[in-house]
């Protein structure tokens, strides 16, 4: 028996009263600590729960003198065994003076990668030389990302210039369903988006 509930059953006659209340209080206590943790349940479509955890991850990956080759692509997140709940990218990427990078950002489940639906933000970018894109993940309804990467489509080899980045926001994540399928090699879609 801890020294603190002998010590007070000792200085009080009702000492299984007292035992009890402590008992009562420290359970309490347990439970609660239990229940704050940053694990909840969220029932999904099906009327199941699907368990999510908040995490907050956050990747600054500076990409000055970087060459990519033509169709090529660096691969930048892997979050499996779970998916992206919720989570954002900022990319600072070089652009042409219609706001336009020839860079994609890939997002899905590895193999298969798409291009994200980026968003312009002008207040930050200098068209023609570099802009800012972002995206939330996952952007549409339904969609599975464990897997962010930056692609070259294009037929000539990428040098990125100074301050070009990428800013990863991870901020919560669910188990990922098995699909049964074994994974392979990663495909990207050369499709564009503007």
């Amino acid at each position: 028996m801890p020294a603190f509930l002998t010590m007070i059953m000792r200085q009080n006659k009702n000492s299984l009263e007292v035992a009890a209340i402590i008992a009562v209080f420290v359970a309490g206590a347990l439970i609660f600590v239990s229940n704050s943790n940053s694990i909840y349940n969220i029932a999904n479509a099906q009327g199941g729960q699907q368990q999510k955890s908040v995490v907050r991850d956050s990747q600054a990956i500076l990409l000055e003198d970087k060459t990519i080759p033509a169709n090529d692509y660096i691969h930048l997140y892997d979050s499996t065994p779970y998916m992206i709940t919720n989570g954002h990218i900022a990319a600072k990427l070089p652009c042409d003076t219609n706001n336009t990078s020839p860079l994609k950002v890939l997002i899905g489940q590895a193999p298969n990668l798409t291009p994200a639906e980026l968003e312009f933000v002008k207040p930050l970018s200098t068209p023609g030389k570099l802009c800012i894109y972002h995206v939330d993940i996952p952007s549409k309804a339904g969609e599975v990302v464990t897997d962010i990467a930056i692609q070259n489509p294009t037929t000539t080899e990428i040098k990125l210039p100074s301050t070009s980045s990428i800013v990863i926001g991870v901020n919560e994540i669910a188990p990922l369903q098995s699909s049964g399928s074994s994974g392979g090699n990663m495909t990207m879609s050369n499709m564009t988006t503007s």
